[in-house]
């Protein structure tokens, strides 16, 4: 049996010749009256021999090349007299395949460099022999141990033709995982810990994530020790660490067993929080923040989270967070954190327009520590052609719970519609509170009032309307990005009775919607598929009972575009739209990228509003498609849509443009 240690202090996956390699010869090609000389590289076999785990290094195009110039220039670069040696490479993996040969190719710098041929043919032999041991490199890296490696330069045998670089590779048995190993290591760790491996689950063996069995390969090996330590540190060990790893191959098995040396150090529980670098953020905030009890068992995934919580706030420029050592005598260990503050106050604005609603422009102030403990106050502004509005929005965080907010909104505007026009205000105050990660639920009262004109009966009329609302919501939003999302979905369940008067009359009636997004990426978030659903009613009083506007709509740039805003449903004698009771629409568009900052977004559409409180599918739905632009920003994508009505009639205009900032939906 032969076995091989590999040592932590070698070069990459352990690799030593079993045979003695040939010295560069040169021989005779014999066509005719030309000769052309024979390089052959030296051969190796990749035995397993003393060395570590590692990945062959990435090529850089702008690496240093210790090839000769023809002028005795910076190396690697042909001369003054534009002397160079153009190559043609040939890589063969043999049974390795595609996947193999491919991968061979990423770390070649012949490959890489293939447009800046060296100067001579030593330089270029250079560069062989640089390729051949990094291709030796590799295949040690995806286990295999036996392979060998051989390289050949047919020089040009007339002007103006390139040289034949030709390699082919013999990657042999892929040799397997036999064995996973935790030895303790000898010794205190300095830190106050033992050095014995706990013997629980979460620190076995199978916290490596190596399974026997699988390939040996070099990245999976190397992530174990990540893997393990932060399983001590899930486990209560706050200084845990792999301090070395060996690896034996057995040549006669084709296999690897792997050991990783481990000292956990020791068994803690939560001590208390120190807080550092703070001016305007009060500490007792941070205490109010993290979600462990102080004497509870060490978990790394809690530091985790309360790290989370403090970037989510957007108070903080940096932060270091960690257990301090050493632990005390009753196994507590201090949690440190240390903050750069970042700047409170936001001013920012945007511009919009659309062939539906015109100009418009938005303008927001918010300052996110009002009384230092990271309450939201938002102010924002919309003016507009249809539409001059102002609102605030307050939100104390933490609000008798760690996972629970207290908001408050006011607004007050003026609107002018086409389905009504006229003033509005509304206030309310709520409680919100996350769980389950994405989750969120929200409850509270709204105040809502208005002198509203709308159509009524083929007349235009004014009504005053005072309505108290109670809405709960539950959404859920495990997206990755708020105005230009690739991955996850958005969902929220809506349901909110009111009660109150119009004009003179009581009213009272429940509203109710379903809505939701999800997007798919693919080739590199190149292309991404989005779609879009919403389903809603009102139930419990007639259509002329029901303020315009909380009536249900469809149409315009967030619903069916192509459509103006608001024009799905019924229309009044006049043209103008009344609303509906219930509402179905959606959507899909594929967001394609051409280049890093230009996008087409091709897109369809379709929705219907009914006056029947829930939808029957008897309504005409409107379907609208077109295309659109996109250039991404780092503050999110611009977005230019072009949209026209598929079944339009005849009051809506043949097509529509959309532009603003963010996607669609």
């Amino acid at each position: 049996m032969t076995v091989e240690n590999a040592r932590p202090d070698a070069a990459p996956f352990p690799s030593t010749s079993t045979r003695k390699s040939r010295r560069p010869g040169c021989g005779v090609l014999l066509a005719g009256v030309v000769a052309a000389a024979w390089w052959s590289a030296p051969s190796a076999s990749l035995a397993a021999g003393s060395a570590p785990l590692s990945e062959p290094p990435p090529v850089s195009s702008s690496a240093s090349d210790p090839e000769p110039s023809a002028t005795g220039g910076r190396p690697g670069k042909a001369g003054s007299s534009g002397a160079s040696v153009p190559y043609d490479l040939s890589l063969n993996a043999g049974k390795g395949g595609g996947d193999l040969e491919d991968f061979l190719r990423s770390v070649s710098r012949m490959e890489t460099l293939k447009d800046e041929p060296p100067a001579t043919l030593e330089g270029l032999r250079q560069r062989l022999d640089v390729d051949l041991e990094r291709f030796r490199e590799a295949l040690r890296s995806r286990g295999y141990y036996a392979g060998t490696v051989e390289g050949a330069i047919r020089p040009p045998e007339r002007s103006g033709q390139n040289a034949a670089v030709t390699v082919r590779v013999v990657p042999g048995p892929r040799y397997t995982l036999s064995r996973v190993i935790l030895e303790p290591a000898g010794g205190a760790d300095g830190k106050g810990g033992g050095d014995a491996v706990p013997g629980s689950l979460a620190c076995g063996p199978e916290a490596s994530g190596l399974k026997t069995g699988e390939p040996a390969e070099a990245s999976p090996v190397l992530a174990g020790n990540r893997k393990i330590e932060t399983a001590l540190k899930e486990a209560g060990y706050p200084f845990a660490e792999v301090v070395d790893r060996k690896a034996v191959v057995d040549h006669d098995t084709k296999t690897m067993e792997v050991t990783y040396v481990v000292r956990p150090g020791p068994l803690a529980t939560f001590g208390t929080l120190g807080v550092s670098g703070n001016r305007e953020v009060d500490s007792g905030f941070f205490q109010k923040m993290r979600p462990w009890e102080t004497g509870a068992p060490y978990d790394e995934r809690q530091v985790q989270t309360f790290r989370k919580r403090l970037s989510e706030t957007r108070l903080l420029a940096t932060i270091e967070l960690g257990p301090v050592p050493p632990v005390d005598g009753e196994g507590r260990v201090p949690i440190d954190l240390k903050v750069t503050e970042a700047l409170p106050r936001t001013l920012s604005g945007g511009l919009s327009w659309a062939t539906d609603s015109g100009f418009g422009a938005t303008g927001r102030w918010e300052h996110r520590n009002l009384f230092g403990s990271g309450e939201l106050l938002r102010l924002n502004i919309v003016a507009g052609y249809i539409e001059q509005t102002g609102s605030v929005f307050f939100r104390k965080p933490y609000f008798m719970s760690p996972r629970q907010n207290l908001t408050g909104t006011f607004s007050f505007g003026r609107k002018e519609y086409e389905a009504y026009s006229g003033y509005e205000s509304s206030a309310g105050l709520g409680i919100e509170r996350t769980f389950l990660d994405h989750w969120r639920l929200s409850a509270g009262f709204l105040f809502d009032m208005g002198h509203l004109t709308w159509p009524e009966y083929g007349d235009k009329k004014s009504f005053n309307h005072i309505l108290v609302g109670a809405p709960v919501q539950f959404a859920r939003d495990d997206t990755d990005n708020l105005l230009d999302p690739t991955t996850g979905t958005r969902l929220s369940f809506l349901v909110t009775p009111y009660s109150g008067k119009v004009e003179n009359d009581d009213t009272s009636f429940l509203s109710m919607a379903v809505s939701g997004s999800g997007y798919l990426s693919f080739f590199d978030k190149r292309l991404v598929v989005a779609g879009r659903a919403r389903v809603a009613s009102i139930t419990g009083a007639g259509l002329s009972r029901i303020p315009p506007n909380r009536r249900l709509y469809a149409g315009g740039g967030g619903s069916v575009r192509g459509f103006g805003f608001q024009m799905i449903g019924p229309l009044g004698p006049s043209g103008d739209p009344i609303g509906g009771r219930s509402a179905v629409d959606g959507g899909v568009e594929f967001r394609i990228k051409i280049t890093d900052t230009i996008g087409v977004v091709p897109f369809i559409e379709a929705g219907a509003v009914g006056e029947d409180s829930f939808p029957s599918f008897q309504e005409t739905v409107r379907v609208g498609t077109g295309l659109g632009v996109r250039y991404y920003t780092d503050f999110g994508p611009v977005r230019v849509d072009f949209g026209v009505p598929v079944n339009r009639r005849r009051e809506d205009d043949r097509w529509q443009i959309y532009v603003s900032l963010g996607q669609a939906f």
